[in-house]
């Protein structure tokens, strides 16, 4: 039986066009897909969600860097977060779940600049709790960090109903016993997903 729904934010709460961020930042096509392949396609961007500092991570990215893309670099670092854009779909089904007295937690790998981008996220007043990577320096989807959320909230894991948009994420959590849901912007397969899992939302926003 669920009693609480567990969000990830990139990819269901926000949504994140890395493409059109490096082509801000970039004068041509070619150096766009240079910026997105050192940024994105490398593994420093993620080592930020375990807690490296952004400096040194601008420092490693500039340094596979021509020095033409140097400064475009570090203004990218500085904003990237500006680019996360609002998920309206999850934001009215996560108001709906409280309304009806579910608890709602977040469980997301992200970097230290989730306190700058936080606000942003229309249903964060909402949320009992967070697990953030960055904090825990630990990422999904090692199953500690579900045992971690289990632990911190007095969770149980077949209480919870977690969604995300990665599917190794999914398969984790369900390995831990969690009814979980892999989102790809389908928001009617969702409300679909909770109702069959006994969550009583409506079947349309």
């Amino acid at each position: 039986m669920v009693k609480a729904v567990i969000f990830d934010i990139g990819g269901v709460l926000m949504d994140f066009q890395t493409h059109a961020l490096t082509a801000a930042f970039a004068e041509n096509d070619a150096d766009a897909r240079l910026l997105h392949q050192e940024f994105f396609d490398a593994p420093d961007w993620v080592a930020m969600d375990r807690g490296m500092p952004e400096e040194q991570v601008l420092s490693a990215i500039c340094s596979r860097l021509p020095l033409r893309l140097q400064a475009a670099a570090e203004k990218l670092l500085a904003d990237w977060d500006r680019y996360l854009i609002p998920k309206p779909e999850t934001e009215t089904l996560a108001a709906e779940l409280h309304r009806l007295g579910f608890p709602l937690y977040i469980l997301s790998n992200t970097s230290s600049r989730f306190y700058r981008f936080r606000d942003r996220i229309a249903p964060w007043p909402l949320m009992s709790g967070a697990i953030l990577s960055f904090e825990e320096k630990l990422q999904k989807p090692d199953p500690e960090i579900f045992r971690r959320m289990f632990s911190r909230f007095g969770l149980a894991p077949g209480d919870c109903f977690f969604i995300d948009d990665s599917r190794m994420n999914v398969e984790a959590a369900r390995w831990c016993g969690i009814q979980a849901f892999q989102y790809r912007d389908d928001i009617s397969q969702l409300r679909r997903a909770l109702r069959q899992a006994g969550v009583p939302v409506a079947a349309e926003s």
